[in-house]
C-alpha cells in the first residue's frame, strides 16, 4: 500500500522561499549534486529542488518531502511502492565545534505556519533512541511518519553532505578557519566567505528585532540623548562586543535607588540594544538567572546580560553570582563515563538594577562584602541629584514621567537592531583598527579621571567604565547612536565620580571597611562593654570587649587581642585592620608591634588601644 503524501507547502511567495533557502548564493547550488556513493541529487521536474534536499539510495527528497521506495516483486513482476517518512527539511551541512568534536548535521524546515526552525542533530543521537529523536523535532513543527522513524534516522545518518558548519556553545566571538565572526541566535555576522557558525539550540539567548536602526535612533536613542543615566545604560549594552578587543575582564554596573526613580525605564532602555527591552524579553530577573546562571550568561556573551531586582535574590546567592559572571567560567561537571565535561564559558558585562547597593544587599548574610565583589559590579546611584530621578529634566514637556513612558513604549517597538549594526560596523572597519582606537580611548580616560597615586581599585573601576564610554563614542562616531560626540564619556565619567564618592573616597575598599567595622562597635558598645579603669565605683561590666579611661580628647578603648580578632575584626583581617587605624591615629601603636602593653588592675597586659580619633574620623581623607 502507498502512503499519501500530507499536504505540501503550496506556491510559497519569494519572502518565505528566501528565509527557507537562506540569503547567501552559495545556498543556491546546482541540485544535481551527488553523494559519495554517486547516488543522484536531482529532483522531480518542476519541484524547486534546494541544495540541501538530499536524496540517496532508497530515500528520495524533494519539496513534498521525505520518501523512501521499496521493490515489491511478485512472480515476474516488480512493483516501486512508495513511503512517506517526513515533510521537507533541508541538510544544510556537516556539523562540528572548533576543536573537531560534537559532530552532527544541520537541518533546516518551515513549520505548517511558515516559520522557519533550525536544529543541530547530533551523530550520537542518530544512534540512540529514534523515538526520542522525532518528539524533538515534530515538537519544532516537523510531521513525521511515526511507524517510520528508524527509516528517518538511517536515511540521516547515511546522508552525505559536503557543506560544512562550526557549531558554538556561546554567542559572541569566535575565530573560524582564520575568520573572526560574531555570533547570534538569529544570525553570524563576518567577513564574506566565512564558514557557516550556527549556535546551539540550548544556549540562544531573546536575541530579536522589530522595526529598523532608524526606528530605534528616532526611539529609544533619541528619548536618552540628554540624559546621562539612560546614555549610560545604552553604552553599557554596546560595549559587550569591545570586551576582547579591550582584554578586560567581565563586570557591570548596579543602579541602585528606592522605587519610582526610572530604573527599570533606562534598563529596557539598554536591553533594547539587543532586543525587546521588556519582560518577557531581553530583560531577566536576578531569581531567573541564579537558578540557571551558565546558560544566561554564555547566551549573553559579548553582548550584555539585564538583570533586575537584585533584592528578590538571596545574598549568599549573589555574592557567588558576581564572582562567576565576573570571571567567566561555569563549575567543572562529569560526564556519565566519569571524564570531565568541558565547562560553559562566558565573557560579558551585565546590567543591573536594585533598590539597595550591592554592598547592602550582600551584607544582609551577616558577610562582609569583599573588595573584588564591589570592583566587579560598580554601585551607581538612580539619582542624577536634578529632582527627576535617573533624568536630567522634566523634557520638553515638563513631565518626566512621559519621558519614562515613551522610552519603555519605544523599547518594545523598536528593538534589537543597534547592537547587531555595531557589530558589523566594527567588522567593516576591521577589527585591528577599532581595536586601536579603544585602546587610546581608555589611556586617555583613565589618565584624565583617575587621580595621580589612586588605589588600583579606583584604576581597575575606571578602566571597566572607561570602556562603557568607548562603546558609546565609538557607536556615535559609526551613526549607531544619534548622541553629539561626548555625550557617552560625560555621562560615564560622572558614573565614576559616583561610584568613587559612594565607596568613601579614592582609598581601598577594605581601609574603609575596617574603619567603618571598628568604628560602629565603640560607637554601639564604647561604654556598655568596656569597663572603665581606676574607677572602684564602676559597675561590672557583663560580656567584656575590654577597658576604657580618659575622657572628652584624651579617651581610649583597650582591646586584648583575642577580642579584637573574634569581634572587632570579624571577616577582615585583624593586622590589616590594626595598622590601617594605627596609620591615621586612630590606634596607639606599642612600642615593638601594634598591639601595647597597659596596666590593668596593675597587671601588665597586650592590648589594643584606640584613641577617640575612631570617633572623630580624623586621619580617614573624609570629613566624617
Amino acid at each position: 500500500m502507498t502512503r499519501e503524501y500530507p499536504p505540501d507547502f503550496g506556491d510559497w511567495t519569494p519572502e518565505a522561499r528566501d528565509a527557507f533557502f537562506g540569503e547567501k548564493a552559495r545556498d543556491y547550488r546546482d541540485a544535481k549534486k551527488t553523494n559519495g556513493n554517486g547516488a543522484d541529487h536531482s529532483h522531480e521536474q518542476g519541484q524547486s529542488p534546494s541544495p540541501g534536499h538530499i536524496s540517496w539510495g532508497d530515500f528520495k527528497m524533494d519539496r513534498k518531502g521525505l520518501t523512501q521506495e521499496t521493490k515489491k516483486t511478485r512472480g515476474d513482476d516488480v512493483a516501486v511502492e512508495k513511503t512517506w517518512i517526513s515533510a521537507p527539511f533541508e541538510i544544510l551541512g556537516a556539523c562540528r565545534d572548533p576543536q573537531g568534536s560534537s559532530w552532527g548535521k544541520f537541518l533546516r524546515w518551515l513549520d505548517d505556519d511558515r516559520r522557519v526552525h533550525q536544529r543541530h542533530i547530533s551523530d550520537a543521537a542518530l544512534q540512540g533512541d529514534a523515538g526520542a529523536l522525532c518528539a524533538a523535532l515534530a515538537c519544532d513543527g516537523l510531521k513525521i511518519n511515526r511507524d517510520k522513524q528508524r527509516a528517518f534516522a538511517t536515511y540521516l545518518s547515511g546522508a552525505f553532505v559536503r557543506e560544512r558548519v562550526t557549531l558554538v556553545s556561546r554567542t559572541g566571538w569566535h575565530e573560524v578557519n582564520g575568520h573572526q565572526v560574531f555570533v547570534l541566535g538569529t544570525e553570524t555576522i563576518g567577513p564574506i566567505g566565512s564558514e557557516r557558525v550556527i549556535l546551539d539550540v540550548a544556549a540562544v539567548g531573546k536575541y530579536e528585532s522589530r522595526g529598523t536602526l532608524k526606528d530605534w535612533q528616532d526611539g529609544v536613542g533619541s528619548l536618552c540623548a540628554a540624559h546621562f543615566l539612560p546614555v549610560l545604560a545604552v553604552s553599557a549594552a554596546l560595549a559587550g562586543p569591545l570586551l576582547d578587543c579591550a582584554r578586560q575582564e567581565g563586570g557591570g554596573v548596579h543602579i541602585h535607588g528606592g522605587s519610582s526613580k526610572g530604573k527599570t525605564t533606562i534598563l529596557q532602555a539598554g536591553a533594547s540594544v539587543w532586543g525587546k527591552g521588556g519582560t518577557p524579553g531581553y530583560v531577566r530577573t536576578w531569581r531567573a538567572t541564579a537558578n540557571g546562571l551558565e546558560g544566561a550568561a554564555s547566551s549573553a556573551t559579548d553582548t550584555i546580560l539585564v538583570l533586575d531586582e537584585l533584592g528578590v535574590l538571596e545574598s549568599r546567592e549573589a555574592a557567588a553570582a558576581i564572582y562567576s559572571l565576573a570571571n567567566g567560567a561555569g563549575k567543572n561537571r562529569a560526564n556519565r563515563d566519569g571524564s570531565l565535561r568541558e565547562p560553559k564559558s562566558w565573557r560579558l558585562l551585565t546590567l543591573s538594577t536594585g533598590e539597595v547597593p550591592l554592598e547592602a544587599k550582600l551584607a544582609e548574610d551577616k558577610r562582609k562584602a569583599r573588595a573584588g565583589q564591589l570592583v566587579r559590579m560598580l554601585d551607581i546611584p538612580a539619582d542624577r541629584g536634578c529632582g527627576f530621578g535617573v533624568f536630567d529634566s522634566d523634557g520638553p514637556d515638563g513631565d518626566a514621567g512621559q519621558i519614562a513612558k515613551a522610552i519603555k513604549d519605544s523599547a518594545q517597538t523598536a528593538y534589537g537592531t543597534a547592537g547587531p549594526e555595531f557589530v558589523r560596523k566594527i567588522v567593516e572597519y576591521g577589527l585591528d583598527e577599532i581595536t586601536e582606537t579603544v585602546r587610546t580611548f581608555l589611556a586617555e580616560f583613565v589618565g584624565a579621571e583617575v587621580p595621580a597615586k589612586s588605589d588600583g581599585q579606583i584604576d581597575r573601576a575606571a578602566h571597566r567604565l572607561g570602556l562603557i564610554a568607548a562603546a558609546g563614542e565609538l557607536a556615535t562616531l559609526l551613526e549607531i547612536t544619534p548622541w553629539e560626540p561626548g555625550a557617552a564619556r560625560n555621562a560615564v565619567a560622572w558614573a565614576l565620580a559616583q561610584w568613587v564618592e559612594w565607596r568613601g573616597g579614592g582609598e581601598p575598599a577594605e581601609v574603609r571597611q575596617a574603619i567603618e567595622q571598628v568604628r560602629l562597635f565603640i560607637e554601639q558598645h564604647g561604654d556598655s562593654r568596656f569597663e572603665r579603669v581606676g574607677d572602684p565605683d564602676a559597675r561590672p561590666v557583663s560580656n567584656r570587649a575590654g577597658w576604657r579611661k580618659g575622657d572628652g580628647t584624651e579617651r581610649i578603648w583597650m582591646v586584648p587581642p583575642e577580642v579584637w580578632k573574634a569581634e572587632l575584626c570579624a571577616g577582615l583581617n585583624p593586622t590589616m585592620v590594626a595598622r590601617t587605624l594605627a596609620d591615621r591615629g586612630m590606634l596607639r601603636r606599642g612600642t615593638d608591634q601594634l598591639a601595647a602593653v597597659a596596666k590593668i588592675d596593675g597587671k601588665p597586659t597586650r592590648v589594643f588601644i584606640l584613641t577617640e580619633a575612631i570617633l572623630a574620623g580624623e586621619g580617614t581623607g573624609n570629613d566624617t
